[in-house]
């Protein structure tokens, strides 16, 4: 688990996702088979500025009896990686655990290329891009937003009140 502090959110490929962390207020869904590809783009604008200072975090190896094995999600091919740090969580008991690396400066295009890629069925990680107030959870099924910006949460709910999933949104 490693710990987003800014954001109070604990990104664990092993609990729940960052959107099950937060209150209604401070997150919408949307659904991926109510996106194209313009859609995502004016989304992730919408959550990010140009010049932010956006940083990336997945899961890049499980260790499974204290063994580590690749994610296989090959995000290097989406994103160039130039530098990233790695934050290895071991359970003692069970010698399983993961390989959470942080890449920070990504630029804006890189979320929405990735998650195109994504969209059109490119292999998914256990992946989040964050700043200090917002992350985007993105996996095959869902794109969440995450922000202690509550304005802006309920602004993106204006906008695209016809587009994002409202199952959870109720509940806390």
């Amino acid at each position: 688990m490693v710990k987003l502090d800014k954001l109070n959110i604990e990104f664990d490929c092993y609990k729940e996702t960052p959107y099950f962390q937060v209150n209604s207020k401070q997150r919408i869904r949307f659904g991926m088979e109510d996106l194209n590809i313009t859609l995502i783009k004016k989304i992730i604008e919408d959550v990010f500025n140009e010049k932010e200072n956006i940083s990336v975090i997945f899961v890049s190896e499980y260790i499974v009896n204290n063994k580590r094995f690749s994610s296989k999600s090959k995000i290097g091919k989406i994103i160039d990686i130039k530098k990233w740090h790695e934050n290895i969580v071991i359970d003692e008991v069970s010698g399983e655990g993961a390989v959470y690396v942080t890449i920070k400066n990504l630029e804006r295009y890189d979320i929405i290329k990735y998650c195109s890629k994504i969209f059109k069925g490119h292999n998914e990680a256990y992946i989040s891009f964050f700043t200090d107030e917002s992350l985007v959870y993105v996996s095959s099924d869902v794109i969440d937003i995450i922000s202690n910006n509550v304005n802006k949460i309920t602004s993106l709910k204006e906008n695209y009140s016809e587009k994002y999933n409202k199952y959870y949104d109720n509940n806390i």
